[in-house]
């Protein structure tokens, strides 16, 4: 293996110096004594051991090194982040309530209003997935609900209820048949492609290109869309996975962190439904009347 084509590449020193051990295809185990010796030297790299812990699949022993660096943080935004991470590397097993509210801003009735979301769907072995109660109803792979009117000021909301028990993963050692041309491309082309400034993100149109440029390539990525389990709460999110060998690929997070990013399956990203089918929109809106004014807009809850 051409050393450069696995090579992550981090920004916290003394990192610097393990970069050689830390690879695409798996966290060596001399990489996380390198890590556990530069924790004990200087306590910043705490995160850095837990995160090395955790994308080789040691969740329980990434759990107590987060959250003895958690114990030791004085800066709330490091806090927030071993929080999130702890939850990462947790069991979950909750309810979620999704909710689609449909608003006519406008000042004529809309009728004959459709609401469409993608049908979620369960991503085993370590995610199950099972619908409680449903103001939609299931065709072709997707949700929907008709609403015969919505008069102006009024607002539907319809709502979703899903069980979802989930384990962390991690796809370390990346599958053998995944070649190293493969990984360096797949790694080089995300370094090379821009955030772009979309609204409401840029998750979607950059899982998207990504989805197009693996085409070109031969490869086959799916957009995939879920959540990002946050403590101040659920925020909708899209990756990509390459198909062949399902494993997630996140363009947006790589520009963060490359190492969680790829290959990995934390719970606090929850995987929920294939944006294919619904053109990388969680929520669709369809109407005749061009002139009517609608907003519609989708939100999570854990209960």
């Amino acid at each position: 293996m051409i050393l450069f084509l696995a090579i992550l590449s981090f920004s916290v020193s003394p990192a610097d110096s393990a970069r050689a051990l830390i690879s695409i295809r798996t966290i060596p185990d001399a990489a996380i004594h390198y890590a556990q010796m530069a924790a004990a030297e200087d306590g910043s790299w705490m995160l850095e051991f837990g995160r090395l812990l955790e994308t080789s699949g040691r969740f329980e022993d990434a759990r107590r090194i987060y959250g003895i660096a958690l114990g030791n943080s004085s800066s709330q935004e490091t806090s927030h982040w071993l929080i999130n991470r702890i939850q990462g590397v947790s069991p979950i097993d909750t309810t979620l309530v999704i909710t689609a509210s449909v608003i006519n801003t406008g000042d004529i009735t809309a009728w004959g209003v459709q609401v469409i979301l993608p049908m979620p769907v369960p991503s085993p072995p370590l995610q199950d997935l099972t619908i409680l109660r449903n103001d939609f109803t299931s065709s072709g792979g997707l949700l929907t609900a008709y609403i015969p009117f919505l008069a102006p000021g009024h607002t539907v909301d319809l709502s979703l209820t899903i069980n979802i028990f989930q384990q962390p993963g991690s796809a370390r050692p990346v599958t053998e048949s995944i070649s190293d041309e493969t990984l360096s491309w797949i790694t080089g082309t995300i370094r090379s492609m821009t955030v772009p400034s979309t609204l409401p993100g840029p998750c979607v149109p950059m899982s998207e290109e990504m989805a197009r440029l693996a085409e070109e390539q031969g490869l086959t990525m799916r957009v995939e869309g879920g959540l990002i389990l946050d403590r101040t709460g659920c925020i909708f999110h899209a990756w990509n996975v390459l198909e062949e060998h399902e494993v997630r690929i996140d363009p947006l997070l790589f520009k963060e962190d490359s190492l969680l990013s790829i290959a990995h399956n934390p719970t606090d990203v929850i995987p929920l439904w294939d944006l294919g089918p619904t053109d990388g929109y969680e929520l669709n809106l369809l109407y005749k009347n061009p002139n009517c004014r609608l907003q519609g807009s989708l939100s999570a809850e854990l209960r």
